[in-house]
């Protein structure tokens, strides 16, 4: 399918629009199941509409094979190698996180879905539905996008509704599914068809087993050996890992209830089960013998169910298409992922920034304090115990949960190598520790309570660690800075995006940079008055936007005119070609193409017989022509040339390398003045013929 452009303002698309991209050289759409939804088009600078490929259009597209064209709305034009466009798209849902709404609270989805159009601040085009319904209650306390409370937020329409479900967008169309996908009877056998494939789960990394137990101030239940599950034996070792299931009885169990809850709980968490992750590439396989085995997969779809064997293990289990990459101009896959099924929901840049910006409220941090608390006031009722060594000095202190060092689980260990603490007794692991050697972990084999954080004297955050980032907070608990695996972003203190520098770039949305000089890679500097001097540098691509202003003395229009006030330039400008009709220095002219310079009245060229200096007529010049060092006279046309008589009929005069050829040379003198033309030689000549004739026949002579 050829993608096809639409103005900014476009809301219909079942015309031709702006026109058909025809000169596409790639086309390729992904969607992530609750993710990104985005379109990258590579196009050539000087293809078929490529001038109105600008920021805010639109461009129609089939974003599967089959499925319905939907439209996605450029947020980004650069230039790539070669005089290519690289023009990056979002689906146009994501103009959901440009409209606010007011709070509201409902008391089921579908009064929810409702309440977002109805509380709308904005004109909101989209439509909002779902093919389930749950009367579960939803509030939102503060004024939010709409986007943003769809998915990927505490408190989202997916976090109270989710249980799985999944957002399918179709053009002005938000349908949220109980679940997307159908099951359409493909399989994928590991040691076969995906043998292959890249494979992010390892199987020899799956947990086999559990040995539980339960614990309290005065006794603790356990089992004489692991509980494993049904394929451990199908591994070739067993990773067996400690579970504490304290907090599942108040009084201690018997070891059969204990025995019977850790069964349950493997069986419901697929213990012994490998997590599935495969990443099918097509564009790699389509030239291979396993590509067949493959095909199948070309029929799925976005959240579809795929069966995964474990031959080896002798288990199925079944995994979603969590993300797919579409050849729009192919018609086919480039790649699908397949994996779990996480609930997550990207955004456009702005609502992740104000995701990230959401600071833990004043009540949150307290609780924090308040958990601390209590876990360390509950800590007096354990044991301290003093490690000596053989010769009887004290080499380590432990702070148990047991006097008995084998049977304690919770363990704070001190010694001359660092702290360390474990919930699976002395030996560890110890997931917190800080050791001598500088090395601080923190957050436990989950990252449960992986939070650090440092307050004031009133006890506010200044600034938190965690599994999220790092965040700095100003006094009202307003995210400043904040730092995560997409970046760094800066914010002002109404919440907005000031700067962000992720692996694309770096972004400047408000404010200015100030400073003595800027340097841009090693060949553009920008000093503080904004002047931009250059040194060997080389542009290329374009700037586009109405007006630049290039400190105070340049300026640059939409149309690509550049003035000047007062303005100095210096550096070099390095190019094969500086095109333009004239430049004009000091009332004179000066104009320059591949071929010729003109300055004032006269021009330079090249020729494959030389290069010559002449008059705009060409009338006059000079060269480096041995046949042609100067001439006068010459009447435009180009004549065949062989001999000084032709030379003397076309030029007025010829000074080559070995004679100059004239028709007439003339003095000119003072003498001359008032004559009715200057004196020629050639009447010289002819005067004294008849002078010296005179003086013969005076003299009685003859010829």
């Amino acid at each position: 399918m050829i993608p096809i452009l639409f103005s900014p303002k476009s809301t219909q698309f079942n015309t031709n629009g702006i026109g058909r991209l025809s000169d596409a050289i790639s086309c390729t759409v992904t969607e992530e199941r609750n993710g990104v939804y985005e379109l990258e088009l590579e196009y050539p600078i000087d293809g078929a509409h490529a001038s109105e490929l600008v920021n805010s259009a639109i461009i129609v597209a089939e974003p599967a094979q089959g499925a319905t064209l939907q439209p996605f709305r450029v947020y980004k034009v650069s230039k790539g190698i070669g005089g290519r466009l690289v023009v990056s798209c979002r689906h146009i849902s994501y103009q959901l996180s440009f409209i606010p709404f007011k709070p509201f609270s409902a008391s089921s989805l579908a009064g929810a879905l409702a309440a977002f159009k109805t509380m709308a601040l904005e004109h909101c085009p989209f439509t909002l539905s779902a093919d389930f319904n749950s009367n579960s209650s939803f509030a939102v306390p503060l004024p939010a996008s709409i986007r943003s409370y769809l998915g990927g937020r505490q408190g989202s329409i997916i976090d109270v509704y989710g249980n799985g479900a999944e957002w399918e967008w179709n053009g002005y169309n938000c349908i949220l599914h109980a679940n997307r996908g159908a099951d359409r009877g493909v399989v994928l056998r590991y040691g076969k068809n995906i043998i292959d494939l890249e494979q992010e789960t390892n199987i020899e990394n799956t947990i086999t087993g559990i040995m539980p137990y339960w614990t309290s101030e005065n006794s603790t239940v356990t089992l004489s050996a692991p509980v494993e599950a049904s394929t451990a034996a199908n591994f070739p070792f067993n990773r067996t890992v400690v579970k504490d299931f304290s907090q599942q009885w108040e009084n201690a169990p018997t070891q059969a209830q204990l025995l019977a809850y850790t069964q349950s709980y493997i069986r419901a968490n697929n213990i012994g089960i490998p997590a599935v992750s495969v990443d099918v590439s097509f564009v790699n396989l389509a030239d291979t013998i396993e590509y067949k085995d493959i095909a199948p997969l070309e029929t799925v779809k976005l959240c579809d169910i795929i069966t995964v064997d474990f031959v080896r293990l002798g288990v199925s289990v079944k995994a979603k298409v969590i993300e797919t990459e579409y050849d729009v101009l192919k018609g086919r896959y480039n790649s699908i992922k397949i994996g779990d099924a996480r609930a997550t929901l990207s955004s456009t840049i702005e609502d992740q920034a104000k995701q990230i910006n959401q600071r833990p409220t004043v009540d949150e941090t307290r609780t924090s304090i308040d958990r601390a608390t209590g876990v360390l006031n509950a800590g007096l009722r354990g044991h301290v115990i003093i490690n000596r060594n053989s010769e009887g000095w004290a080499n380590e202190i432990l702070f148990l949960d047991n006097e008995n060092v084998a049977l304690a689980k919770n363990v704070l260990r001190i010694n001359t190598n660092g702290i360390g603490f474990s919930s699976t007794g002395y030996n560890g692991p110890f997931y917190q520790s800080w050791t001598i050697d500088g090395h601080f972990a923190l957050g436990g084999v989950n990252n449960a309570y992986g939070d650090f954080e440092i307050l004031d004297s009133a006890g506010k955050a200044l600034g938190q660690w965690n599994k999220d980032g790092l965040r700095f907070f100003d006094n009202a608990q307003k995210a400043l800075l904040a730092v995560n695996h997409g970046g760094m972003y800066l914010y002002n203190a109404a919440g907005r995006t000031l700067a962000q520098l992720t692996p694309n770039g770096l972004n400047v949305y408000e404010g200015s940079i100030e400073g003595g000089r800027i340097k841009i890679g090693s060949k553009f500097e920008v000093k503080n008055d904004g002047t931009m001097t250059a040194t060997g540098a080389k542009f290329s691509g374009a700037i586009t936007a109405s007006t630049i202003d290039i400190g105070q003395n340049f300026k640059v229009d939409a149309k690509g005119n550049m003035t000047a006030a007062g303005a100095k330039f210096s550096g070099d400008i390095t190019g094969s070609t500086i095109e333009g009709s004239t430049i004009r220095a000091k009332g004179g002219e000066f104009v320059a193409s591949e071929e010729s310079v003109y300055i004032g009245g006269l021009y330079t060229y090249h020729t494959d017989s030389g290069n010559y200096l002449a008059g705009n007529d060409e009338s006059f010049g000079i060269g480096d022509n041995e046949d042609y060092h100067l001439w006068t006279g010459w009447d435009g046309n180009d004549p065949d040339i062989h001999s000084p008589e032709d030379i003397l009929s076309s030029y007025g005069c010829v000074i080559t390398s070995q004679n100059m050829y004239a028709q007439e040379l003339y003095l000119n003198n003072s003498i001359f003045e008032g004559r009715t033309h200057y004196w020629g030689v050639g009447e010289t000549i002819d005067d004294i013929y008849d002078a010296l004739d005179d003086l013969a026949n005076a003299s009685g002579g003859g010829e």
